[in-house]
């Protein structure tokens, strides 16, 4: 038809066209669609009418916050997974996860301390790293890999 909207009065919820010939129309109230009448003359509705298309506009939101859901859930899941990675990033606690140290009788766990290395847990305690490790309970103790909070065994 050539119609091209011109406009949009949200207190009115009515929309503004243009005609080929310049003359202008206008939609009923709260009408997206449907039939136009020249500015001035569209027909006032009934309160049913009216009651009937606020009901279809709520209708209609809801559907848009429906569709709208799962990638707001997704979007709080990524947020968060990164919140949580990001938190655990520092390294400051035993890590849940990782293999919990089970000492013999005759020996004591202590935890590994930010800087701390085999090498100085074991002079501290009057060892050697191979006696260190060799201590039942630091069968999976992995030098070159210690974390801070990590369990070792040490003569009591």
């Amino acid at each position: 038809m050539g119609f091209q909207r011109t406009g949009y009065d949200a207190d009115t919820q009515t929309y503004t066209f243009r005609a080929p010939d310049g003359q202008i129309y206008e939609s009923a109230s709260g009408n997206r669609y449907g039939e136009l009448y020249p500015q001035g003359q569209r027909p006032l509705l009934s309160e049913p009418e009216i009651e009937y298309n606020n009901a279809q506009l709520k209708k209609n939101n809801r559907e848009s916050v429906k569709m709208m859901l799962p990638f707001a859930l997704l979007a709080i899941v990524f947020l968060l997974l990164i919140f949580r990675i990001l938190s655990g990033a520092g390294g400051t606690e035993a890590d849940p996860g990782r293999p919990q140290v089970h000492c013999a009788e005759g020996t004591a766990a202590v935890q590994v301390e930010e800087g701390q290395t085999c090498y100085e847990i074991a002079t501290a305690n009057g060892l050697g790293v191979e006696d260190l490790l060799g201590l039942k309970g630091n069968e999976k103790v992995d030098c070159d890999n210690l974390w801070i909070g990590q369990g070792i065994c040490i003569p009591a």
